[in-house]
């Protein structure tokens, strides 16, 4: 007769799950532009770009304060004939996103981590598509509208123009320039 040594699977746990401790006690107090980039190449006559968009979400908190501070640092490139280093534009910006929190009993660091990745990006997302509409038009292009936020493809993989260092790939949205 057989034994067997195998341990059951345990179900990882998602970020939602792990944010959602988190989620139950906070308020958003503040949502601030913290730092921004934006640069475009002159061109001329009608072209067809490839628009890749990253983002990088680091979050900070004090116990003693019971403060969350969210940073999602999000960047959009537009390239020329799917050429990474032809770069017709670049737009960057840094939110800064403040949470009180009601109490930080029995939250540890996966739990704000995870509420930073999720909550926090989700909250900062419409700043962020607002902002890219309203500069590709001050830089001359045609309005651009990013996508609607999905927490499902937050790990969807891009395998486009990485701007700083590690980031945390997001959405790949394809538009007409001028």
């Amino acid at each position: 007769m057989k034994t067997s040594t195998r341990t059951p699977k345990r179900k990882a746990t998602s970020k939602i799950d792990l944010a959602s401790p988190v989620s139950m006690r906070v308020e958003l107090e503040n949502i601030l532009l913290e730092e921004t980039v934006a640069r475009r190449k002159p061109h001329q006559g009608e072209l067809r770009a490839r628009i890749l968009t990253t983002v990088q979400v680091v979050t900070e908190w004090d116990r003693t304060q019971c403060v969350i501070r969210v940073r999602p640092h999000f960047a959009l490139v537009a390239c020329l004939d799917d050429v990474a280093d032809d770069e017709l534009l670049r737009i960057e910006a840094t939110f800064l996103l403040q949470y009180r929190v009601s109490s930080m009993e029995g939250l540890r660091k996966p739990n704000i981590t995870a509420f930073g990745e999720t909550n926090g990006l989700y909250n900062a997302w419409p700043y962020w598509r607002e902002f890219v509409h309203a500069m590709t038009v001050r830089m001359g292009f045609p309005a651009l509208t990013i996508a609607v936020f999905r927490p499902a493809s937050a790990g969807t993989p891009n395998k486009g123009v990485a701007p700083r260092a590690k980031r945390t790939p997001k959405k790949r949205v394809s538009a007409r320039a001028k």
